[in-house]
């Protein structure tokens, strides 16, 4: 009975953060929490009535708990290493395609320090350092872990109801005026999302392109995936252009501004919007417009699997810099108990 009502406390948070914040991390948070409850309350019950049916569950988790735990770093490492490699060789050379290595390079330096400072248990100041970049390391490894999780599950949210707006997120051109593979993807999963509408729903969303034009384009983005669609042969019903922005914050804010204009709306959230964009960039791109108070939901293409950590590494560091200054707040309150730790030691 204690279980079972755990679980309902911990489901109900977790619905009503994925319904009403699905952008906030507290949802990854009270997802893995509840998989967590569900999971020992498995484990309980069939330690009650079938014991060695209870191995068979505990046992498996266990050894990927070890492995993890043992060789997940160093496995990690390694496959940031062989992940640039294959990102240069088909990407090239350029700051953002060096993050993985870079990454890869951080965690072998945390891991090195922890490990020679780690060799002097006696000494206070080396051991109180030692857990201050422990916490500071698993921080924000454990915020990366909620980003993911949260990411995953706002990919993958179910869209039964009409739409309304689907906003497509413009990206760079190829050439000046041809969008590139990703930006395609892009226009393909909006155009599938409004065709799923018009089959299942006999409903015609208005599709908003949003994209200014950059200094070396031709032409404005939203305008090229105008033209994509028309060389597609897909049709759409209504479609607006937005042809200022010039990153996502904006892309989000002057297409609600075209839509306003355009159709006199004044209150969002009653309206039903979706973002359409690449998987790795959707929830930063959801958490932006929550913050200009546009409830959004989402659908994401897909990204070329070598390409994904080098974009989702991008996103997080994205994020971490959205939302600083809870960051700021918490790995504050960690330095100063080390700070007030050390003061502790010298002082006695």
């Amino acid at each position: 009975m204690v279980f079972l009502i755990g679980l309902v406390i911990v489901l109900i948070f977790f619905l009503y953060w994925n319904y009403f914040r699905p952008t906030s991390l507290w949802t990854g948070f009270f997802f893995l929490v509840a998989l967590a409850v569900i999971y020992l309350g498995l484990v309980a019950l069939l330690y009650q009535y079938h014991p060695n049916l209870m191995l068979v569950v505990v046992i498996p988790v266990i050894f990927i708990i070890l492995v993890l735990s043992i060789f997940g770093v160093t496995a990690s490492v390694i496959g940031l290493f062989w992940n640039e490699k294959v990102l240069i060789s088909r990407e090239g050379k350029s700051f953002s395609n060096l993050l993985p290595f870079l990454l890869g390079v951080s965690v072998l330096l945390v891991e090195i320090i922890t490990f020679i400072l780690s060799r002097f248990p006696k000494n206070p100041y080396l051991s109180q350092l030692t857990m201050f970049i422990s916490f500071c390391f698993f921080y924000v490894f454990g915020v990366f872990l909620l980003y993911t999780v949260t990411s995953f599950l706002f990919n993958h949210f179910p869209i039964k109801r009409e739409v309304d707006y689907i906003i497509i997120l413009g990206a760079g051109l190829m050439g000046g005026e041809k969008v590139t593979p990703l930006l395609a993807g892009r226009v393909d999963r909006g155009i599938a999302l409004y065709n799923k509408q018009v089959e299942q729903l006999n409903h015609h969303p208005v599709i908003v392109l949003s994209g200014g034009q950059g200094k070396d384009e031709k032409i404005s983005e939203a305008k090229a995936m105008e033209n994509y669609i028309k060389d597609k042969g897909y049709k759409v019903e209504t479609l607006y252009l937005e042809e200022k922005s010039k990153n996502t914050d904006e892309n989000i804010k002057f297409s609600e501004h075209v839509i306003a204009q355009r159709d006199s709306i004044t209150d969002f959230r009653q309206k039903e919007i979706i973002l359409a964009t690449s998987n790795y960039h959707l929830l930063r791109a959801g958490k932006l417009a929550f913050h200009q108070g546009i409830p959004v939901r989402g659908v994401g293409s897909k990204t070329r699997l070598y390409y994904l950590p080098t974009a989702f590494i991008r996103e997080y560091i994205g994020y971490l810099v959205l939302t600083r200054k809870k960051h700021y707040v918490i790995l504050g309150a960690i330095t100063i108990i080390f700070i007030a730790q050390l003061l502790f030691t010298v002082l006695t």
